[in-house]
């Protein structure tokens, strides 16, 4: 499965990243969570939607041979990457992916950051119960985590929104061989 994969990489003329998905699967994650503030959600639709229009208005052309040029291929790939970069966290805990889009199979299907937050929100719960000795900085100190990895979210899902913005206006910009 890994040599296929990177014999895809390696032949298709178009990076096999497909931002439609990408926007889906973000907004599973997002899912029947009641500490997901309605910014993040209306940031997660507004994502599917342009992502849609993106990749059916310009990765469709540069899959089709007769329509494909270079460097138009080029500049869509470097946007596909940087798409797929823009949910990497550059220092996560222990035990939490970089890629926020990715978890183990079995698991919850949401963000590996917020997992853990939630985590720690109900491990400072349960010890605050247990030694009320400073329990109200350490929920404090939990919630602080918890809007922390919200923020991260947010953070990626608007980069992400950016990139596609940005694909859509330098592909409507681009000049056109076909007049």
């Amino acid at each position: 499965m890994t040599a296929e994969a990177i014999l895809r990489l390696v032949n298709d003329p178009v990076l096999p990243f497909y931002p439609l998905d990408i926007a889906l699967d973000v907004q599973n994650k997002l899912k029947d969570k009641s500490a997901v503030s309605p910014a993040l959600l209306s940031s997660a639709s507004s994502l599917r939607d342009h992502a849609a229009f993106f990749q059916s208005e310009t990765m469709r052309p540069a899959n089709d041979p007769k329509e494909r040029d270079p460097s138009h291929v080029r500049m869509l790939n470097d946007v596909l990457r940087d798409l797929e970069k823009s949910f990497i966290i550059p220092q996560t805990p222990p035990g939490v992916y970089r890629n926020q889009l990715y978890s183990l199979p079995g698991k919850t299907p949401q963000f590996s950051i917020l997992r853990f937050s939630q985590e720690a929100v109900l491990h400072c719960n349960v010890t605050s119960k247990a030694a009320k000795y400073n329990s109200a900085n350490k929920e404090v100190l939990c919630l602080s985590n918890m809007n922390q990895s919200l923020s991260l979210i947010l953070r990626a899902i608007r980069s992400a929104e950016r990139l596609v913005f940005f694909g859509l206006d330098l592909f409507e910009n681009y000049p056109s061989d076909t007049k």
